[in-house]
């Protein structure tokens, strides 16, 4: 069995996506190019995205800086595969890919199309941060993360976190007294539970470290009075991430937590030992593979019978580090806590994503089995795991 072998077959299998940002039908009808790349990891690159109105060398300028990210090189091919384009994106073709997209998505169900029949998706966990907790009017196959971000930043009426939300102004309240606002967040998350939420989503890596104490409902209160400095509001977070996981482990909701990137200081998943050794019953999706930092999460998986190794994003960050942490977790950690997602905004990327996924999946598969570490039906069946069974194992829907 090739590593092309292995590629073709896990191709046809179904996947349970663990995670994305999928935009709603409305920003999908109006996509273009220069729209696709803008709500794409390419926009990421430090690069203007090109637009109607560039000349050919500024575009030629963009993609000579940009061409060699996984980022754009997994988009490119997803681009090339869904509409059956033979040349790479150049200056001369810009408009060929152009058209393309607009054609397509005159059919409003496109990205839809895309998701269940090429990328053959069963389900997909959906992080709208924009509305938390929403489906997107798609039940069928999107299944609701309720982004927590907002509780942390709810200690007074005006803080925000990086998306602009606190909690007490979505809920409507004001509120002064943590005993209280434990309550409120009690309340607010088995109402999500309730309503189709099936994990809870902590992109605090981007808001602050991810060294979370034990906390004291005393220092907690501290925040919520006038006057808090960052100690106290320090604090108050620790201590309602405390509560929150408590809530978790009862109502059988995993916790995803986004590890490594972010504010890049203080958001390796190694900082989440403490938390995650206090709180034996809840069960920990740590994302991204903690990239730069991987082997932290092969370290926290092998210690950690309650510890996840998402692998979502890491293959388009880079296939080199997906595929070490891959062999890392293989020798480290039980084949049944792996699972994938493609953390992307447009159907276009989330199917550059599952290719980029499945490259490195097929690969160090083939490698394992060429070196007669794993046979060929136990890698089919950890291949399973990762992109299906262990996620429908959780019977989160």
């Amino acid at each position: 069995m090739t590593q092309k072998d292995i590629f073709l077959r896990l191709q046809k299998e179904p996947i349970i996506n663990s995670h994305s940002h999928h935009l709603q039908d409305k920003d999908h009808q109006i996509l273009n190019l220069e729209n696709l790349l803008s709500n794409s990891y390419v926009n990421w690159c430090a690069k203007s995205i090109p637009s109607k109105s560039s000349s050919k060398d500024e575009i030629t300028k963009f993609l000579n800086a940009v061409r060699n990210r996984s980022y754009f090189v997994w988009l490119e091919k997803a681009l090339m595969s869904l509409y059956s384009i033979d040349e790479h994106l150049d200056a001369d073709n810009w408009d060929v890919y152009d058209q393309a997209i607009r054609k397509a998505h005159e059919d409003e169900n496109w990205h839809l199309k895309i998701l269940h029949d090429k990328c053959n998706y069963e389900a997909v966990f959906l992080d709208a941060f924009w509305k938390p907790g929403d489906n997107n009017n798609h039940p069928v196959i999107f299944r609701p993360a309720y982004r927590i971000n907002s509780i942390f930043y709810g200690y007074n009426m005006e803080a925000k976190d990086h998306n602009g939300n606190n909690f007490q102004v979505e809920q409507n309240q004001s509120i002064t007294d943590i005993c209280e606002y434990i309550e409120l967040i009690d309340k607010a998350i088995r109402e999500k539970k309730q309503a189709g939420c099936t994990t809870l989503k902590c992109a605090l890596a981007y808001d602050r470290p991810l060294s979370f104490e034990a906390g004291t409902k005393e220092k907690a209160q501290k925040a919520m009075k006038e006057n808090a400095d960052e100690n106290d509001i320090k604090a108050f977070q620790d201590y309602v991430f405390h509560k929150i996981c408590k809530i978790a482990a009862e109502l059988s909701m995993p916790v995803q937590i986004h590890t490594g990137l972010g504010l890049m200081s203080g958001s390796s998943a190694m900082e989440l030992q403490p938390l995650i050794s206090r709180n034996p019953e809840t069960t920990f999706w740590l994302m991204h593979g903690s990239y730069p930092w991987t082997s932290d999460i092969a370290g926290l998986t092998h210690a950690y019978p309650n510890v996840w190794a998402d692998l979502c994003w890491l293959p388009l960050i880079s296939p080199t580090a997906a595929q070490s942490l891959m062999h890392e977790l293989i020798d480290v950690c039980n084949a049944d806590r792996l699972v994938w997602g493609c953390d992307t905004w447009t159907s276009e990327e989330s199917y550059g994503a599952r290719l980029a996924f499945l490259e490195v999946l097929s690969q160090v598969l083939y490698e394992r089995i060429e070196k007669g570490m794993m046979c060929e039906r136990d890698a089919i069946r950890y291949a399973k795991g990762i992109m299906h069974d262990n996620a429908a194992s959780m019977n989160l829907f």
